[in-house]
């Protein structure tokens, strides 16, 4: 749903640098365009260049004209270099100077210019008359399926052509019996002798994907089979058409041993917390995000504008980013121009949410009748009488209602998605531009997303051989995000019991238990706006000193503003008993900035020399981070409309301001050898120095080691024809994380706000809160990874790896005695956790005889995470989670229940009489019973495990870890199948092993004014104790300890997606100028299979109520078009 806010516009701030860094860009760009563009036309060339050699001469005449030459190579490698000092002369002049005085002659045929010998071309048997053949065919793969795009060349030329939609190609060839090379992605390259034939039949036999597939990693880019670290590569291609509006849940079941895990369904707020290989820190778990190499938030993406993510897991791939890598990097690359010819792409859904469901709670009659019974289990009165349940039952009385709160908050919602591609390029530049446009509504009342993107991604090429590349990366957004102004009490009233009334007879708004009534409140205008600009931007140069050498230079630039306005109207509740309720309006108005530049400049070198390969890599990086913020607050606003702080009371004002900076500067470097593409080696190093250390412990260095073997490639396995591909690898290293909670943990820290009086008066004041310790350091982690690849017939491919790493100086606040003061305890290096485990993917492709295509792709991992040391201060506690020695990071702490008290457990008055009516008798355990310290437990009571054996549960003697956060085990598959147009895509993904936390509101009977949970109807009585479900009861000193009994088994199950799609016929949308057009529809989170009982399992992370922002069921339609 979206609301108006009333709202003066956000003005941004001065941004004269950032449009003036706009301009000459696009100065710069047109230039560019205008340069090559001229370039590529032209049919005069310059050349000046002394002692080069003569097929360098036609190699840059061919860059600088539309001729295309034919030659025997053998011929020209023995011919002497030439001088030359032409400027805009003709091809034809150029030749002749070319061939001045040589043993070379040329002659010109349309666009293609021969050049023989003098001598042929005089002998009289020569042909010197030559004719140029035309060569036809039809190239294939191996089930007889036309292959359009692929590249027909006559060997030792450059001479060529590209087949069309149905596979076909013809070109001219100077010889019966040339020699053709067909080459195409994913398929072996095949030479064919023509044999004088003019028409041709070619069959490709398709590659093992890993032989050709091309891996984006830290600074630059690998071929997957020469990889010997841990990377795994999401195409946002092979995801098909989710309406994924987060880049970040686009990850979700997509790489083993990343568990992607989507917190909430909230339009504007359903990205995914990720871990990358457990949780390796007690701080700040989040991996690493790079977007064309600049820092940033995933989810700040378009996930349209993504061409693919590259997760970098061990520290082999990793240690290259060193401080910051700990937690593991994913690598954003997003879409780019290539060397063809102008493409213009339209993608587009509409779609209606709703969530996956809702918590199935009681009814009023339900609901009053067991309020009843646990009033009187507690010893008070029944609170409704026969005659107020008969009323909620029937529903005559507006104020003795049956109202499903639930779905008067959630209700199904819209969502639309736009976004334009146009890309394309030449030889000497390649551009992409992106529109993007995306408006969704939340299922919860109140909130709505939409989003404006743009991103141009240019590079031109300069000089010759086109030496320097110059790029561009531009990238603008606009979000807005609309919400009640306190959305957590939406989500907590959603839980209302279903007695309270929404409305009176006279069309008030009722007080729901005399406080409020949310939903009336956001109806009347609650509502938070959250209007976040940003621009980046990132200028590159790369340029190739000589062969093999090049160096690159990069600035990036990001700036983030954010514009917060949360306003609480004035607004009037009636009271059951009479009376009303009135809320005063107030305003909160926040802004904030952020600003982040990252220079960073490179050598690279490349040598190839025999068997032996070489590639080395120098980096040095800075960056700088700067943050400020100011705030305000005002209440008494005379109406709902104007809502300018100004117009507040200005005695009720409040103001608050911060700013903050970070630096880090960086030194690194990469060396990489193989000896005959079998034998392969990688070292990595990064020193990094940080502004959130003091001074002798600022810098540190993170190393990386590892090493490849492609047993495949080994003469002895030549023989085993079902082996495409075989390869062990491993690495160790150690890398860093800075990442913790605090900017300033090693400075003293001065908060405003300490006022004293001074003579009587209140006086302003500062005061130091926090105490500093100038010797934390970084965190270590220490991984260690083994891993092997392997490709069989072709078409089915293996990854299995596995890891242990170590974690040590963990950075905790350590509580310090009362004695010391009223402060924030310090950091210390006080902790180590380790994790490890196995991961294994594995894929599956095949082409039917009947032209059906299927791909399968499934994964699974299973980690095992503990924290091995805290330095004496185990457990700390944190609510109903615990950092405990031997345990999971942050397990969930309480009592272990050990089932009912049962009426065997007790006696009570005249010898335990059974006629003595159970709501009379006064209970006492029997000896060896076990007893619980605060309260005196009696049948169908919790019974909690003595751990320590003393016969009694106490505080401080029987908690322990009774659940964990993360799971024991992550799976997914998915089944793409394509046939004659159509297109069918499921995809199921789920964890084992994992629970989840859900006390107070619904789980816990009664609580508040809440609901309660349909399961209660099977509590203990009497005459019911064949039950887990404890008696009911409003004694809060039983219902409230937090134990086993809360604990949800959180695994699941879920068809995540299912997608059917159509491609109309490329004959059909040839006559309408169309190059594809394809509808499809989808269903995201489809079902799940789950014991769970709350809103969805997948929210169950650092959620410990029965309260959350529910997932959504999206039903999408949508088309992809190309122009």
């Amino acid at each position: 749903m979206k609301l108006n806010h009333k709202a003066t516009p956000v003005v941004w701030p001065d941004c004269t640098s950032i449009i003036l860094t706009m301009k000459l860009t696009a100065i710069f760009l047109i230039a560019a365009f205008v340069q090559v563009s001229a370039k590529s036309f032209s049919q005069q060339v310059t050349i000046r260049q002394k002692n080069i050699s003569i097929e360098k001469v036609l190699q840059l005449i061919e860059d600088q004209s539309s001729y295309h030459f034919l030659f025997k190579i053998n011929d020209l490698s023995s011919s002497r270099n030439v001088n030359l000092e032409l400027t805009n002369v003709s091809v034809e002049q150029a030749l002749d100077q070319c061939f001045k005085n040589t043993a070379f002659t040329y002659k010109i045929i349309n666009r293609t210019i021969l050049v023989k010998k003098a001598t042929d071309l005089l002998d009289p048997n020569a042909n010197n008359n030559l004719v140029l053949q035309k060569v036809q065919g039809v190239v294939t793969d191996e089930k007889g399926i036309p292959l359009p795009g692929v590249t027909i060349k006559l060997k030792g030329t450059t001479t060529g052509t590209v087949t069309d939609v149905n596979g076909k190609f013809t070109l001219e060839i100077p010889d019966a019996n040339s020699t053709l090379v067909i080459s195409f992605v994913g398929f072996n390259s095949q030479e064919v002798l023509t044999n004088g034939r003019d028409v041709l039949s070619i069959h490709l036999k398709e590659a093992p994907k890993d032989l050709n597939e091309v891996v984006v990693v830290g600074y630059g880019t690998e071929k997957k089979v020469n990889l010997t670290g841990a990377v795994n590569t999401v195409n946002m291609e092979d995801l098909g058409s989710r309406p994924i509006t987060s880049s970040s849940a686009a990850l979700e079941g997509q790489v083993p041993g990343v568990y992607a895990l989507q917190a909430s369904g909230k339009a504007g707020g359903d990205g995914a917390v990720i871990n990358i290989r457990g949780v390796g820190t007690l701080n700040n778990s989040d991996p690493l995000v790079l977007i064309d190499g600049l820092p940033g938030n995933m989810d700040d993406v378009n996930p349209a504008d993504i061409q693919s993510f590259s997760v970098l897991k061990d520290a082999a791939s990793a240690a290259i980013y060193g401080s910051r890598a700990a937690n593991g990097v994913i690598i954003v690359t997003t879409k780019r121009g290539s060397n063809k010819k102008m493409k213009l792409s339209y993608d587009t859904y509409w779609g209606v949410q709703d969530p996956t469901a809702l918590p199935k709670t009681m009814n009023s009659v339900q609901y009053a009748t067991l309020y009843n019974e646990a009033a009187i289990n507690t010893g008070m009165q029944a609170k409704y009488t026969a005659d107020q349940i008969e009323k909620y039952g029937n529903g005559s009385d507006i104020l003795y209602p049956n109202t499903n709160y639930l779905k008067v908050f959630y209700n199904k919602a819209n969502m639309q998605n736009h976004h334009l591609n146009l890309s394309g390029g030449s030889d000497n530049l390649n551009y992409a531009f992106m529109l993007g446009y995306l408006d969704q509504d939340g299922i919860l009342v109140g909130n709505n997303y939409n989003r404006y993107t743009f991103r141009s991604n240019l590079d031109a090429y300069f000089l010759k051989d086109n030496r320097l590349k110059l790029s561009a990366n531009i990238f603008g957004s606009k979000g807005t995000t609309q919400s009640s102004t306190n959305e957590w009490q939406a989500k907590w009233y959603a839980n209302n019991a279903p007695i309270w009334p929404l409305k009176n007879a006279a069309g008030d708004y009722v007080a729901v238990n005399g406080e409020n009534n949310y939903y009336g409140e956001i109806m009347a205008g609650s509502l938070s706006t959250n209007l976040k600009n940003q621009v980046n931007t990132i200028f590159g140069a790369n340029y190739t000193i000589v062969n093999g050498l090049t160096a690159e230079l990069s600035y990036g630039y990001s700036w983030t503003q954010n514009h917060t306005k949360s306003f609480n109207p004035n607004f009037t509740t009636a009271k059951l008993g009479g009376g009303y309720n009135v809320n005063v309006a107030n305003l909160t108005d926040f802004n904030s900035q952020d600003t982040q530049t990252q220079l960073t400049a490179l050598l690279r070198y490349v040598k190839t020399f025999g068997k032996h390969s070489l590639n080395a890599l120098a980096g040095y990086s800075q960056e700088e981070f700067d943050s400020n913020s100011v705030s305000a607050y005002r209440s008494g606003f005379v109406n709902n409309t104007q809502q300018e702080i100004a117009l507040g009371d200005a005695s009720t004002q409040t103001n608050n301001s911060s700013a903050n900076a970070l630096g880090l500067e960086s030194f690194f470097g990469r060396l990489g050898y193989s000896y005959a593409d079998k034998y392969l080696f990688e070292a990595n190093i990064r020193r990094d120095g940080s502004s959130r250390f003091a001074k002798g412990n600022q810098w540190g260095a993170f190393p990386s080691f590892s090493a490849g073997w492609r047993l495949g490639q080994e003469d002895f396995m030549k023989g085993i024809s079902w082996l495409s591909n075989l390869k062990i690898r491993g690495s160790w290293g150690k890398l860093g994380n800075q990442n913790i909670n605090s900017r300033y943990a090693s400075s003293q820290v001065l908060s405003s706000g300490q006022n004293y009086s001074l003579g009587g008066t209140l006086a302003p004041g500062v005061a130091m809160t926090s105490l500093a310790n100038v010797n934390t350091t970084w965190e270590t982690t220490t991984q260690t990874n083994i891993g092997v690849d392997a490709s069989l017939f072709n078409n089915f491919t293996i990854t299995a790896d596995y890891f242990w790493k170590y974690t040590d100086n963990i950075l905790l606040q350590v509580p310090i005695p009362i004695t010391m003061g009223a402060y924030a305890p310090p950091f210390q290096n006080v902790g180590k956790v380790k994790n490890q485990g196995i991961e294994f993917m594995a894929s599956y492709k095949k082409v039917f005889d009947n032209q059906m295509k299927l791909n399968v792709t499934m994964n699974i991992s299973h980690i095992t995470n503990k924290v091995t040391d805290l330095y004496g201060t185990s457990p700390i506690i944190n609510g109903v989670k615990a950092l405990v020695e031997g345990s999971p990071v942050n397990a969930f702490y309480g009592y272990k229940v050990a089932g009912l008290y049962q009426v065997s457990d007790f006696t009570w008055q005249n010898n335990s009489d059974p006629s003595v009516a159970p709501g009379s008798r006064q209970y006492v355990l029997k000896p060896g019973v076990v007893s619980v310290d605060n309260y005196s437990a009696v049948p169908g009571d919790l019974k909690f495990a003595d751990l320590n054996g003393d016969g009694k549960v106490s505080m401080d003697k029987d908690r322990t870890i009774i659940g964990k956060q993360f799971p024991d085990i992550a799976y997914s598959a998915q089944m793409n199948l394509a046939w004659k147009g159509f297109d069918f895509t499921l995809f199921l993904q789920g964890v084992q092993g994992i629970n989840g936390y859900q006390s107070l509101e619904i789980f816990e009977e009664f609580s508040g004014f809440s609901n309660t949970g349909i399961w209660w109807l099977n509590r203990w009585t009497p005459d019911h104790t064949n039950t887990n479900i404890p008696r009911l009861t409003l004694d809060d000193a039983r219902r409230t300890i937090a134990s086993s009994y809360y604990m949800e088994n959180a695994s699941y199950l879920r068809v995540k997606s299912i997608e059917l799609g159509y491609t109309l016929p490329a004959k059909l949308l040839q006559r309408m100028k169309i190059s594809n057009f394809r509808i499809y529809g989808n269903v995201q989170n489809a079902f799940t299979f789950t014991k769970f009982k709350g809103y969805d399992p997948e929210q169950t992370i650092d959620q410990t109520r029965a309260e959350s922002y529910p997932q959504t069921r999206i039903f999408t339609i949508g088309a992809n078009v190309s122009f």
